[in-house]
């Protein structure tokens, strides 16, 4: 069932068999596996149904690394999570994304890819997409044509290149919030409380347990539940908070004693080169225009269901000890249309002028936000113009330039971080502060995959350029980002080297387990939902047979007290 927690009485305390905190693509994968069952679940969403501003609000924190996205628009604060803004983009991470490479400092997973196939087969149906199939060929020969055709850089000598051809799966997108809610509302076994924010986990005396889960509601009441399990699945951000607030037995906060939660902070980096041109435009753009590809769909407009992107071989990120990437083309006037956009979800998003200052935003950023609105939006209207044009007709005889844009696999860095500020939030608790940081291998190898790329399909005649070359330039000046929050509580077989083990369980606290991508010990170049959902449903294998067995288990005998 769905509640509102602000109608919870207050002080009341829930006992269920699994708290799930956060209702993103994790927790409410974990939650749908769980439906119908004999387990009392309850999963606590910090947002509603809907977006809401000052929900969003309560997300406010503060940028002190490179240049970022405002914490407050950084993620969607309601059910559904990030999967309500997601683009849809889906495949598994490549071998070299699990394995341990010596260019690649903390690389290496401790699961076997191998052994997250089956997952990865089973995200499908969570994020409706097509068969489990991500070979070239197999997609090629069912809507290839005269306008979906593959970039050629795969026939070097001894017919394979530096560079290969990636296709991603597009998901319509599920909006996981909007398309299960109904099924969770459903579920006796499932209690679901809106509205309900974790503001901290109590544990037992030595902190190997977690007892209890504070939650407190905006002008409302606060409860607690317990449970015998715990996830959380809030984010690669508010996971590493939540910890570092759960301090009144550790003091450097839950899962902390080797001072690794919210290290690694990542986010995927992209870069863009100068401007280039397609030779055969009308051939190539529709399966890697990444904007074009995201236009269509917003408009419901006919689209492949695959996207494709350029890549470095396994054997050139050896050779030249590059990080995995992907790289597609952007139209030159996306960025424009996407600033527009933002100006408008800014406008929506501002919490009213009285509450400003309550929620983390000042008067005077408020007030800015509210000047800068209008002319961000009127600048941009020759590009957002032209990009529902072209979304809509997509004229094959009209010429454009676009960039290459680089996502880069980030180099994991335990200087990028996330830690406490010494601002609080309107229950007292200390805002997040972000020091988002690249190292200079990040920069190099960005640098040196786009020199390559671009000297290959220059050589092969399928680009021109415009003005000089200037590929490192061009990198160095302009970082951009992907919204995924990702590495912050880090998986690993040690204790010294993860904050999580290999089934996501805090080391050191027997019944607490940590989802979504903030696990991730290296990122790979691929878009994180499958991989989440794949980790979820693997971890709810794991919670679902432990919970079980113990259930079964016969209780302990009895054992006399010493007289």
């Amino acid at each position: 069932m769905l509640r509102d927690a602000r109608h919870v009485l207050n002080g009341t305390h829930i006992d269920c068999d699994l708290c799930v905190i956060g209702g993103g693509a994790a927790g409410l994968t974990i939650a749908r596996e769980l439906a119908g069952g004999s387990l009392s679940v309850v999963l606590l969403e910090g947002g509603g149904l809907e977006v809401d501003g000052i929900s969003q609000a309560l997300y406010a924190g503060r940028n002190v690394g490179l240049p970022y996205e405002r914490l407050t628009t950084a993620r969607s604060r309601y059910l559904g999570g990030s999967t309500n803004c997601w683009g849809g983009f889906s495949r598994p991470l490549e071998p070299t994304d699990f394995a341990e490479r010596p260019w690649m400092p903390g690389s290496g997973w401790p699961i076997p890819r191998d052994t997250m196939m089956s997952y990865y087969e089973r995200s499908h149906d969570v994020l409706g997409l097509g068969p489990f199939e991500y070979d070239n060929d197999y997609w090629m020969e069912r809507i290839g044509g005269t306008k979906t055709e593959l970039i050629p850089v795969e026939t070097g000598s001894g017919g394979s290149g530096a560079f290969e051809n990636r296709v991603a799966q597009l998901s319509p997108p599920i909006r996981m919030g909007e398309a299960y809610r109904a099924e969770i509302g459903r579920a006796a076994n499932i209690t679901a409380f809106l509205n309900a924010n974790v503001t901290g986990l109590d544990t037992n005396a030595s902190a190997t347990a977690v007892e209890r889960v504070q939650v407190r509601t905006l002008d409302g009441p606060g409860f607690t539940v317990g449970a015998r399990l715990f996830v959380l699945g809030c984010g690669g951000i508010e996971n590493a908070r939540i910890l570092l607030l759960s301090n009144k037995v550790q003091a450097a906060g839950l899962g902390n004693g080797n001072d690794l939660v919210g290290r690694y902070f990542a986010d995927h980096p992209r870069f863009k080169t100068s401007p280039i041109r397609l030779t055969r435009q009308g051939h190539h753009r529709r399966l890697y225009d990444v904007s074009l590809c995201l236009a269509r769909r917003r408009l419901r407009r006919p689209h492949p269901s695959i996207a494709l992107a350029l890549s470095p071989t396994a054997d050139l990120q050896e050779s030249h000890g590059l990080p995995n990437s992907r790289t597609y083309l952007v139209a030159s006037y996306h960025s424009g249309a996407l600033d527009a956009f933002k100006a408008m979800r800014d406008l929506r998003l501002l919490p009213s002028r009285h509450r400003c200052r309550r929620f983390g935003v000042s008067e005077d950023e408020a007030a800015s936000l509210l000047r800068n609105a209008g002319p961000r939006i009127l600048r941009s209207l020759p590009q957002l113009a032209h990009a529902l044009f072209d979304s809509t007709i997509d004229p094959g005889w009209l010429p454009r330039r676009f960039t290459l844009e680089t996502v880069l696999e980030p180099v994991p860095n335990p200087d990028s971080r996330v830690t406490l500020d010494h601002a609080t939030d309107p229950f007292g608790r200390n805002l997040p502060k972000v020091d988002w940081r690249l190292t200079d291998q990040d920069r190099r190898g960005a640098t040196e995959t786009q020199r390559l790329l671009r000297e290959d399909l220059l050589r092969r005649g399928l680009i021109t350029v415009e003005g000089e070359e200037n590929t490192a330039e061009a990198t160095m000046a302009d970082v951009g980002w992907c919204w995924h929050h990702m590495g912050t509580t880090r998986m690993h077989d040690s204790p010294r080297h993860g904050v999580v083990d290999p089934d996501g369980r805090v080391h050191g606290v027997g019944n607490l387990y940590v989802a979504g991508s903030s696990v991730f010990p290296t990122m790979g170049a691929d878009h994180p939902t499958m991989t989440i959902v794949a980790l979820a449903l693997r971890m709810t294998d794991r919670i679902l047979a432990l919970l079980q067995d113990e259930r079964n288990s016969p209780p302990a005998p009895a054992v006399a007290a010493s007289l």
